[in-house]
């Protein structure tokens, strides 16, 4: 049994969890009220113009038709992130952790993808259009420090600016090598920036290797964060120009820019 003091840090920081995917989720909604005006022609969204009439889907509502139909204009975001083609995991298992409710890696084509993100259920409730995606992709809940995964459960994991909103990054780096095959195949793209209440992980390049350069991976790019992942151009004004996005990988193949 946990003794008293014990007990107290761990009902702490449980606590500590509800808070931050309370903030998280309320992030999301705010976010999905974005998707749905652009949809409606009110706005472009990180730097994407509001779909013609042609281009929209339409779903069962319209959140589901904005989710959806922004998902088909953004379809490249993983690819184009972590400098690959859609071809990079075919035939393998693979995991995108930290996947939020459009799982942009469903476009890696003859490979199956786990989703696992702690806020799955309340995406759904939210309004997000979960089960009207792609059948080779599953949402999983669970959170990266405690996956709810068999040991050598994959051979590819992706993760997209997710690392530095864990809450323990030694051991979501445990269960990342526990849930991976031997010969898996690793690409992942991680913000560094100063702790936010929402990004708490100060990633840099020595806690990565520290805690994930057994799995032999290698820096494929280092570059400033663009103006066009920010939501609105007030957003990015207020940037810190230091922040930058890095892909590290396991097996290299560099692209030019």
């Amino acid at each position: 049994m946990l003794g008293a003091a014990a007990e107290m840090v761990t009902s702490r920081r449980a606590s500590a969890d509800v808070s931050k995917h309370d903030a998280e989720l309320a992030w999301w909604e705010r976010e999905l009220a974005y998707y749905v005006e652009w949809y409606e022609g009110e706005r472009p969204l990180y730097g994407v113009s509001p779909p013609e009439p042609h281009e929209r889907r339409v779903g069962r509502s319209v959140e589901a038709s904005a989710c959806l139909t922004f998902l088909d204009k953004t379809s490249n975001r993983y690819p184009d992130s972590l400098k690959i083609s859609p071809r990079h995991f075919a035939g393998r298992k693979i995991l995108d952790l930290g996947c939020g409710p459009l799982p942009y890696s469903s476009i890696f084509e003859d490979c199956v993808v786990i989703g696992l993100d702690p806020l799955v259920k309340k995406y759904a409730e939210a309004g997000f259009p979960l089960g009207d995606y792609s059948g080779t992709f599953t949402f999983v809940a669970g959170v990266a420090e405690d996956m709810p995964f068999p040991a050598r459960s994959f051979d590819g994991l992706v993760s997209v600016n997710a690392l530095d909103h864990v809450d323990d990054f030694a051991r979501t780096a445990s269960e990342i090598r526990r849930v991976l095959k031997e010969d898996a195949i690793v690409r992942i793209k991680v913000d560094y920036h100063a702790p936010k209440p929402l990004e708490p992980v100060a990633v840099s390049d020595d806690l990565v290797m520290a805690h994930l350069g057994d799995l032999g991976i290698e820096k494929v790019r280092d570059h400033g964060i663009p103006r066009s992942a920010y939501r609105d151009p007030e957003a990015a004004r207020e940037t810190d120009d230091r922040e930058r996005g890095v892909v590290w990988a396991n097996e290299i193949t560099r692209a030019s820019g």
